[in-house]
């Protein structure tokens, strides 16, 4: 079975693989656009102290993910082994506490998962519990070129290290960036502070999204002359703390358990004051998914700049795409983020400036103060 595109046939069809929503002109404002990689397919399978595992199969898929309800021994063990020789444990308490709402283990690079459960000394369990998937993210293959989404002219994005040595502050401050994955669909958010504080759009993470349903990849990019990318560090989130609709932005925490592990990734602070046209920028981001990229230059070959700076918004003609959705727009002098990029209109992009998110964000930093930029 070839793996469905989002495209219907086989995996139910949850809409195009890429919902941009946009006219070729970029004549409308589009405040999503994610990127869908996966069908979310609904399933029923039960493991008990009878049957205590089973394979999932979906010949093709690019990765898996796994969501789990149920009641079990807390002190067990679930256990995902791929194909591909990948394994995963998943913590009997996570499940359980996790309530009606279930847990979603990882994404996993393969296309069929053997799920067992075992004691926590790896033994079989013989009382009585009641395990159950109920969903799993299939993967399909993306379109070796995704619509553009606010590519402006010709896209000037690149890999990121490909500026490492000609832009190292730029390569620095942008390791901060992570790629974002939840239920099907991508995005991009980013360490705000030296605290466990992530920033996203409301579009990616709404206020009734659960956080530990999203994976963060820290260090995901590849070779400038191509070859094979760094999936780098893999986190989950933590809590969900405040989101607007209107300024389309989210603050969230990443697990405890995993935020020592994204520390060597640096912080991005915050520039709250007012913003003009003219401030020289650049957006670091994980367009239709891909390794981490910079959009510095526009087509002429002059560094990306605030073009105007209408209502709450900073426009800028930066280029993006589908996905970059939550991406910080860096001042290039001082470090810190001007605006949270969400969308596009005419023919530039555009976000919401944080001198306009700052006051809804503030009482959840330390002391109020303004977050500045790690060295």
């Amino acid at each position: 079975m070839k793996v469905s595109k989002g495209l219907g046939g086989p995996l139910h069809g949850l809409g195009l693989a890429f919902s941009l929503a946009f006219a070729p002109s970029l004549a409308m404002a589009s405040e999503d656009d994610s990127v869908q990689v996966a069908d979310v397919v609904d399933v029923d399978h039960r493991l008990n102290a009878g049957r205590n595992h089973v394979e999932l199969a979906y010949p093709g898929a690019p990765f898996l993910r796994v969501h789990l309800v149920g009641d079990l021994p807390r002190d067990a063990s679930i256990v995902l082994e791929g194909a591909n020789g990948e394994t995963q444990h998943v913590a009997a308490r996570d499940v359980v506490e996790s309530g009606g709402d279930g847990f979603y283990a990882m994404t996993m690079d393969t296309d069929a998962i053997d799920v067992r459960v075992t004691a926590a000394d790896g033994s079989v369990i013989r009382d009585d519990y009641a395990l159950r998937i109920d969903k799993i993210d299939v993967g399909f293959e993306q379109e070796a070129s995704p619509a553009p989404f606010a590519v402006i002219g010709e896209d000037q994005r690149r890999p990121v290290e490909c500026y490492q040595v000609s832009e190292p502050a730029a390569y620095r401050r942008s390791l901060a960036v992570a790629r974002t994955y939840s239920k099907g669909r991508l995005g991009t958010a980013w360490r705000v502070s030296g605290e466990n504080r992530m920033m996203t759009n409301h579009h990616v993470m709404g206020n009734a999204a659960n956080a530990r349903d999203y994976e963060l990849w820290f260090g995901y990019q590849a070779p400038c002359g191509g070859g094979a990318a760094r999936r780098g560090v893999k986190v989950r989130g933590g809590e969900r703390l405040i989101g607007d609709r209107g300024l389309d932005f989210q603050l969230f925490t990443v697990a405890d358990a995993d935020f020592q592990r994204i520390a060597e990734f640096g912080y991005l602070g915050l520039d709250v004051g007012p913003l003009e046209p003219g401030r020289v920028i650049y957006i670091p981001q994980h367009g239709a998914g891909r390794p981490r990229q910079l959009a510095i230059f526009v087509d002429d070959g002059t560094r990306c700049t605030i073009t105007s700076t209408p209502k709450s918004r900073g426009q800028y003609k930066c280029d993006t795409k589908g996905g970059s959705s939550g991406s910080p727009v860096i001042d290039a002098n001082t470090g810190r983020v001007v605006v949270l990029h969400n969308s596009a209109v005419g023919r530039q992009n555009q976000g919401h400036r944080i001198e306009r998110i700052w006051p809804l964000i503030q009482g959840h930093f330390a002391k109020g103060a303004v977050p500045e930029t790690s060295p």
